[in-house]
């Protein structure tokens, strides 16, 4: 339900509130933010952050998505393929996670998202000009 509140506000938010880039550096800073909280607080207030953590990720689909598209023009149908198959990307970090929580634990193995919310941070702040003049 809160994935969901979350989309919706960010259909309305984004841009006319907030800049694209702005929600993305807010979301992924704050993703490794809780992603820390995740892995070393304990019990239902660790919980508490795995389920803040999917109302950050439902909030950077609509800033990521106009920023990704912007500019490509003619190209613009191939991109959001790209960006539609880049989802199934998502199918390799899982795999990640479940030979971290086999040798570590399932608690710590939540340290594989830092480097992709610190992926996204870096997205935000200077990767989506890369092709562009």
């Amino acid at each position: 339900m809160m994935m969901i509140v979350s989309y919706s506000v960010g259909i309305i938010v984004i841009p006319k509130y907030i800049r694209q880039r702005k929600m993305l550096q807010v979301c992924s800073i704050a993703g490794i933010l809780f992603t820390a909280m995740v892995v070393l607080l304990q019990g239902k207030i660790s919980v508490w952050f795995v389920s803040l953590l999917g109302l950050l990720n439902a909030s950077l689909w609509p800033a990521i998505w106009p920023l990704a598209i912007d500019g490509l023009g003619k190209f613009t149908k191939q991109g959001s393929a790209l960006m539609i198959m880049g989802i199934a990307g998502g199918a390799i970090t899982p795999l990640l996670y479940g030979m971290l929580s086999t040798h570590l634990n399932p608690q710590l193995a939540y340290i594989i998202m830092v480097p992709c919310y610190g992926f996204i941070v870096y997205y935000s702040t200077k990767g989506y000009r890369i092709g562009k003049r």
